[in-house]
This record gives C-alpha cells, structure tokens and sequence, in this order.
C-alpha cells in the first residue's frame, strides 16, 4: 500500500561534477492564517569557478503549513468514479460498496458527492448532491445498487466525474474524482495519453483524481497519468479490503486542504538556460517551467528538480531564477503570488570552494534517481527479468545508504536511511519472485513506490 508521507532521499551525491556548490537555500514564508508555508530553492551548489560549465541541479519546493487545532475545514466535491466491470464481482465488488459507503459516512454536511459507474456505459447512480442527514441515506441506497458485469468504459466514466467537477460552485473549492478501478480500458480511449489530456483539460477547473488500482491487472501507466497530469494521488491496492483504509486516508488529507490551485513557476535570469525537467508534472514552456501543484494540504512537502546551466564568465554573485508560487487559500482569501529569488556565486578559478552541498537538493536528486530505478524494475518485472529487476532495486539501495553516510542533515539521513531499507525489500521481493502473479505484485509495488517518491 502506497506510503502517504513523502520523503525526500539522496542519491547521486556525486553529481557535484555538474559545476555548482550549495550554500543556503532561498527561502520566503507564504500563505498567512494557522502557520506559515515556505517556498525556496537552491542549486545544488552555489559556486561556481569562473570558466566552468554551469550545468547544475537544481531543487526548488514548498513546505505547506502544518496547522494545529483546525476546526473549520473546506467544502469538498467529490465525484466517486467506480469500475463496475466483471473483473469487479465478489470481494471487490462489496469492499468497493463498503469503502464508498464509509466515504459518505465521512464526508459533512454540506459536501457534495456525486456517484457513477461503469462498465459497458456509464451510469450516474447519484447527481451532485449536497449531503443533509436526511438525504445520506439516499446516497447509500445508490451505492448498494453498485453491481458487476461488463466491459471498461474507463475514459466515459472518468470524464462524467471530472465534468461535474468543472460545474462545482465557489464554495467547495476542493475537487476530486475517487477513481476505483482493477482493469483496464477497453471502451472508448485506452491509452494513457489519452487519459493524461482528460486530466489535463479539467484540471483548470481545480479538478484532481485520485486513483487507485485494485489488483494485479490494471493499467498502471493510465492511472499514473490521470494522477500526475491532474496533480492528484495514485495507490496501488494488493488486497480489495484495504479500500476503506485508504478512502478514510484520502478524506483526512483532502479535510487538511490549506490552499488550492496551487503551481510553481521558474523564471529563469537571462543567460540561465533550464534545461530539463526531471520531476513529474513538470513541464517546460517558453523557455520557463510550470509544475501545477494542486491542492496542498497542512505539512505536505512538494519539490520539484530540474536542470539548467548558468552563464560563468563573470566574477560575483549572479541571479540563477525567480521561483514563483501562485496558489488560491483554502478559506477563501486571494494572496498576491509570492518570489524566491534563487541565486549563485561565480569564483575566481584559483580559489576553493567552500560551501558544501545542499542537503535537500541533493536528496531531491536522490529520489528522482531512485525513482527512476522503481520504474525500470516494474518494467523489468513485467518482462520475466526478475534478476535484472532485483539488481537494480539492490544497487539503488546500496547508492542510497552511501548518501545517508554522507549527509551531516539528520533529517535527511533518516530518510534515506527509510528509503533504503523500503528498496532493499522491493528487492527482496523481486528476487524472490517465482510466479508471474508474485512478479506482477512486486512491479506494481515499485512503479507505486516511484510516485510515491514523486509526490504522487
């Protein structure tokens, strides 16, 4: 089951090589009311000699406030999207009528739920309805006709929930699509592109899907898009029983939402040249790169890592970026975007470089390398290559308990530290593989790792 608490591990501590030095990262506060959120960023050095390449990583991230005694938290929408296909009937199916109905059960008075299923055709069982105890029951009544038969009209079924998201009023500015599904599409669209632009196209709307995949025999790769491309939340579900668990855990995060709409934009100084975007979600457009973030809730992480290279040939300190964060509040207040000025020191060529790497950037670096690594072995797993897959998920471990040593950030080793014992196991359990249903469990398990690692 996916781990909710997002890590920030290190890896490839070597990457020093790529030209520049960290010293303290640039930090500002935002978001006002219960706490202070904290956006900055750092490239993974930030000096440089005069002359040298200047192609650097770089972090940038926001710490989302974590506020104590909430009472009063935002109306939400919730669309529940139910895959009501065949391959649902018996445990899933009735863990999948428990889950929603303990949902419901959750959600306030004054949320909105709507329900749809599908199978060869979508089917909305319930409108968008404003829940009032004397209407809850009719909610329960709609999720015990949920039945199984049919094929997967996945796409249909997805795009209802989001569309009645974009006509969500003002006042429940938390938006999401519940997608429960154990196979994959094969009515209408079927490809994960598809699915990634639907999310995409609604996702103006501040609608996010979470999406979780039940079993061995879904389509990863569709839910992962449906989750990066609308800034959601994927989970992987060996067992239909843990359902309720994970919908009880999802309500709890989505009740702690303290901004909405929320996206990183990276300006870059002239001369700097951002090179690629490694973090999912991540784009580059016009030279600038945009991560939507979604709705952030109190004491979620997110980070995003990139790379760019610098201009060098002038002494002193020099602007790398303006990282900007624009976001709408959760009670409803409209704050003015706010700017982390990220910045670099070029040095002269005969002068050492005094200021050690930084902590968080490199461990960022870590995680997308380790990431990486999950999602070749899901791929290897999928193909019979289970010593291959082993190998790799052993030696990222062994590279992440390396960086652990490296690091005086106890904060920091601690996670790596995490993060190593968790991949060894995958590898364990790769290597330990002798049927092709106990591979396809250790796949899906590492490519939910990797979004997991990604902050999805």
């Amino acid at each position: 089951m996916r781990r909710l608490i997002l890590g920030f591990l290190a890896l490839l501590l070597g990457c020093a090589a790529a030209g520049l030095s960290t010293a303290s990262a640039q930090t500002v506060q935002v978001i006002g009311g219960g706490g202070d959120a904290r956006i900055g960023g750092s490239p993974i050095r930030t000096e440089v000699r005069i002359g040298d390449d200047g192609t650097t990583w770089v972090g940038v991230w926001v710490d989302a406030p974590t506020v104590q005694g909430q009472s009063v938290r935002p109306p939400m929408d919730v669309a529940l999207v139910i895959d009501t296909s065949g391959s649902m009937a018996g445990d899933k199916m009735r863990n999948a009528r428990m889950a929603a109905s303990s949902l419901v059960e959750t959600l306030q008075n004054g949320d909105i739920v709507s329900l749809y299923a599908f199978s060869n055709q979508v089917m909305e069982l319930a409108p968008p309805t404003q829940l009032r105890p004397d209407n809850r029951g009719g909610m329960m009544q709609a999720i015990a006709r949920l039945e199984a038969g049919g094929g997967t009209a996945m796409y249909a079924g997805v795009e209802a929930g989001l569309a009645r998201l974009s006509q969500a009023p003002s006042s429940h500015p938390v938006r999401r699509v519940v997608l429960i599904s154990d196979g994959q599409a094969n009515i209408g669209p079927s490809d994960p592109g598809s699915f990634g632009q639907l999310a995409a196209r609604y996702s103006e709307f501040g609608a996010q899907v979470s999406a979780i995949g039940v079993g061995l025999d879904y389509d990863e790769s569709t839910l992962g898009q449906l989750a990066v491309r609308s800034a959601g939340r994927l989970y992987h579900l060996e067992q239909p029983s843990q359902m309720a668990s994970i919908l009880e855990q999802e309500i709890n995060l989505l009740s702690r939402t303290v901004a909405t709409n929320a996206m990183i934009e990276v300006v870059p100084a002239p001369g700097v040249v951002l090179i690629e975007a490694d973090t999912m979600g991540a784009r580059l457009e016009d030279g600038h790169l945009i991560v939507p973030l979604g709705s952030l809730y109190g004491g979620q992480q997110r980070e995003v890592l990139f790379r760019a290279r610098v201009p060098t040939a002038r002494l002193g300190a020099q602007p790398l970026a303006d990282v900007r964060f624009r976001y709408a509040s959760a009670s409803g207040a409209s704050p003015r975007p706010q700017t982390a000025q990220l910045r670099y020191d070029v040095m002269p060529s005969g002068r050492a470089l005094s200021r050690p790497e930084n902590a968080r950037v490199a461990a960022m670096v870590a995680t997308h390398d380790a990431a990486q690594a999950q999602l070749a072995a899901a791929t290897m797993l999928n193909q019979g290559q289970n010593t291959a897959a082993a190998a790799a998920l052993g030696n990222a471990a062994d590279r992440l308990e390396v960086a652990a040593r490296s690091t005086s950030d106890s904060r920091v080793r601690r996670r790596l530290e995490e993060q190593a014992r968790h991949t060894r196991s995958a590898g364990a359990r790769a290597g330990a593989a002798r049927s092709a249903p106990a591979a396809r469990a250790a796949a899906l398990e590492s490519f939910d790792d990797a979004y997991n690692a990604e902050g999805y």
